[in-house]
């Protein structure tokens, strides 16, 4: 009998190890496809690195913390995001080219992976070291991304032990709101909120937002996550900020599945 109870646990031990190696090979993202291999000449932050042929690169499916390189007000975490990535690069970094290679500040977006091809987005955001943004058509890896980032979340990993408030702020912003009104016109779909705060579903991405799911979200709290502007008009009938969503994953109804 003890024998036969030894054999049990030493499967379930075996067994378990194998399911924990499984969860986190599926959350880390193991590239798939073609990959070029690249010199390093620096990393800049947590989401972007120089190589040494002149191609400045941003990390697809990720926002790390802005490092202020001017005055040094980096924000919370930044710099440890930045210490990350350094840590997980040496010389070289493997790429694989998104289907939208180039941003507006003409830095190339590149999917990267270490030298065991695992993504270096899926490790910081694991890390609770970045907030995960879809943004189509770059959207590969989507899955894994939020397995990674919903681990760190469950944790209460770094940025995730931050409440999710509002504010007023030019940049990236993951808020929780209150969708009071919905409207439609040319420039797409309009969700006024109880902050000062519109949230727009642009008209490029219409085939996303079925009007019966953007609809359904009037009166509910919803989770967001995109960059805001302020608007350069100040017509009193309209909400001061503006936050684009292109993607339903960066848009989710609360289901009290997460603290806030």
């Amino acid at each position: 009998m003890t024998v036969i109870g030894l054999k049990k646990r030493q499967v379930f031990l075996a067994l378990f190890l194998f399911l924990s190696c499984a969860i986190q090979a599926s959350e880390l993202c193991k590239a798939t496809g073609a990959l070029e291999k690249a010199q390093i000449k620096r990393v800049v932050d947590g989401d972007t690195i120089h190589l040494a042929d002149g191609r400045k690169v941003r990390l697809v499916g990720i926002n790390t913390p802005e490092l202020d390189h001017e005055k040094g007000n980096h924000e919370g975490y930044a710099v440890e995001a930045t210490r990350f990535l350094r840590a997980r690069l040496g010389s070289f970094v493997y790429l694989q080219r998104a289907k939208n290679d180039q941003d507006r500040y003409g830095r190339k977006l590149y999917y990267l992976f270490d030298k065991d091809r695992l993504s270096l987005t899926s490790q910081l955001l694991s890390e609770g070291l970045g907030y995960r943004i879809a943004i189509p058509p770059n959207l590969a890896y989507q899955a894994c991304f939020e397995a990674a980032e919903n681990s760190a979340r469950s944790a209460h990993k770094k940025l995730w032990q931050q409440p999710l408030h509002w504010q007023p702020k030019a940049g990236f912003a993951i808020s929780r709101v209150n969708i009071t009104s919905i409207t439609q016109n040319r420039g797409g779909w309009w969700l006024e909120t109880d902050q000062d705060l519109v949230i727009n579903l642009p008209s490029s991405a219409v085939d996303y937002w079925p009007a019966q799911k953007v609809f359904s979200l009037e009166g509910k709290t919803i989770e967001v996550r995109g960059w805001q502007h302020q608007r350069k008009s100040r017509h009193s009938d309209f909400k001061s900020w503006v936050l684009s969503v292109k993607h339903p994953n960066d848009l989710l109804e609360i289901k009290d599945s997460f603290n806030s």
